[in-house]
């Protein structure tokens, strides 16, 4: 089973239906919980690495309890923070640790408290902007613009459209810029728990000026879509992002009618509690978008942007060349331009510089995501990731024969393109939910595709007897299977037997294991919630 982690600071600034299931299996040892809800491997295991209490908001944990039981957080030593009503809601509580103790010690004595679902570190993102001047100064004021295809028409969407909903969590917007006035939704700070998000920093405002300048009145800069609002969200400052902020601001967003959620920021460790955010989000058809980092050759793509269920951007350069400091990797997704991009500045100014870094390429994906809601407001999460995906742009000096890759995902974002995709057929394709799943026998084989992002193909077969089974899913270029075997126990739910995801992108995978008599499930999904046009083939031994 594949585990995303990093020991280190990242310092950044199928379709969807009723019947799609999620299951949990809770890892006890560690007090975190797997996710399988649209098909992820994602396994939120913290490093076993010494902490840097440096990357930790204030010494404070993040702690999840469960439902009907009592924790005792004096016994701990732990001193209880205020945190927003909207964590209680989730049953998350954030507590200090004493600088008199250990808090490495605590920690782990917390995590194995039988009242506790999960408790990990309240770490520190970073907003993934990069300071200089790049040295290739060739740039003409909004050139980014002209290099994904916007066009004027493209940004002022046809009258009588309802505008599309567009959470910033940054560091809040300046809703008084010329540019941005009237555009901007009352908000949330969860930083300074302040009733407004006005943004003290820059980042964010620059940010929103990419989605959402005026267009076509006469000052300043274009933004993608004229059609959108913006939602602030504060959930950090100048240098770092807690996690129990960006947790709150993902479920402010989720109650407010957030379509589109952007977060330029990142951080090299995953969290639970913001993963299941991620999930209720893109289960209630919200799109996610985050910048991949900005730590090549360092680090890998950061989080929230390595979750399956976040659309992952790095940044390119005006020659479409990927930018030195961009983050990749098997999570990244698409890229977009990010060096030397005009934008709004606070106090009603503008601006190119220190406006570089994959903080700025989310934005113009999250722009055209929501041109795509603009047109088609119906669309689900994985249809708009697909439709982005599919109609990229990459130059020749990245392609492959998989269709995406590490440097470049599937392409850099194409606007007017976008609009023009079409789904893709799925006659023929497996459900992904157990009342519709493909009845298979053993000694056959069957032939699928990853045909969207979020896709996973059902299985079911029954035994007579117990016997061994073996399970068999062919490579795939640029895919990573993984195979998941289910029972449904009592209460209708599945409950994992094995997954099995050892070998990694464009390889194929086997599971054997002995088989109780009955009913079973195979799921078969790509790791990476990615997609593709090739054809892999499942054998049942």
């Amino acid at each position: 089973m594949k585990t995303l982690k990093r020991s280190l600071a990242v310092l950044t600034a199928g379709i969807m239906g009723a019947g799609l299931f999620g299951t949990s299996v809770y890892a006890k040892d560690n007090g975190l919980s797997q996710r399988n809800t649209y098909f992820s491997t994602q396994t939120i295991n913290q490093p076993k690495a010494a902490i840097d209490l440096a990357r930790i908001n204030k010494r404070e944990l993040i702690v999840k309890i469960i439902k009907s039981e009592k924790f005792n957080p004096a016994s701990y030593g732990l001193v209880s923070v205020t945190e927003p009503n909207i964590l209680k809601e989730e049953g998350i509580q954030v507590f200090a640790v004493p600088a008199q103790r250990d808090y490495e010690t605590v920690l782990a004595k917390v995590q194995k408290d039988t009242a506790v679902d999960y408790a990990e570190p309240n770490y520190l993102a970073q907003k993934t902007a990069v300071s200089g001047n790049p040295n290739d100064r060739l740039y003409s004021q909004q050139w980014a613009l002209k290099k994904i295809h916007w066009t004027k028409n493209l940004g002022n969407p046809a009258a009588g459209q309802k505008p599309v909903i567009v959470a910033v969590l940054d560091t809040g917007v300046d809703a008084d810029h010329p540019d941005l006035k009237g555009k901007v939704l009352k908000g949330k700070d969860f930083v300074n728990h302040f009733k407004t998000a006005d943004d003290t920093v820059g980042h964010g405002t620059e940010v929103s000026g990419i989605i959402a300048a005026a267009v076509d009145n006469k000052r300043g800069i274009s933004g993608i879509n004229n059609n959108v609002r913006i939602l602030p969200v504060r959930v950090g400052g100048k240098v770092s992002f807690p996690s129990s902020s960006i947790v709150a601001g993902l479920h402010y967003a989720i109650d407010h009618g957030a379509k589109v959620i952007n977060m330029s920021f990142g951080g090299g460790e995953p969290s639970q509690a913001q993963y299941d955010a991620v999930l209720e989000a893109v289960s209630k058809g919200i799109t996610l978008v985050a910048a991949s980092g900005n730590e090549h050759p360092v680090y890998g793509v950061s989080y929230p942007a390595a979750y399956p269920q976040v659309i992952s951007v790095g940044a390119t350069r005006y020659n479409d060349v990927i930018a030195p400091f961009s983050s990749r990797g098997p999570q990244l997704d698409l890229t977009a331009p990010g060096t030397e991009i005009m934008t709004t500045k606070r106090n009603g100014t503008y601006g190119s510089k220190d406006v570089s870094g994959t903080s700025f390429s989310a934005p113009m994906v999250s722009g055209v995501a929501s041109l795509l809601l603009s047109k088609y407001p119906s669309l689900k999460p994985q249809q708009i990731e697909y439709m982005l995906e599919k109609s990229a742009f990459t130059p020749d000096r990245y392609k492959n024969a998989a269709g995406l890759s590490d440097f470049y995902g599937y392409g850099r974002v194409e606007a007017a393109n976008a609009l023009q995709v079409k789904m893709p057929s799925t006659a023929g394709d497996a459900a992904d939910r157990p009342s519709k799943a493909k009845v298979v026998s053993l000694g056959k084989s069957y032939t699928d595709r990853f045909n969207l992002p979020f896709d996973g193909d059902m299985f079911k077969f029954k035994l007579a007897k117990d016997r061994n089974v073996r399970i068999e899913v062919s490579a795939v270029k640029g895919m990573d299977p993984v195979i998941a075997v289910n029972r449904m126990d009592k209460n209708g739910r599945l409950t994992y037997e094995k997954i099995q995801d050892k070998n990694g992108i464009g390889k194929g995978e086997v599971w054997s294991a002995k088989l109780k008599s009955g009913t079973s499930y195979i799921t078969v999904y790509e790791a990476n919630n990615h997609w593709s046009t090739k054809s892999y083939t499942m054998k049942l031994k």
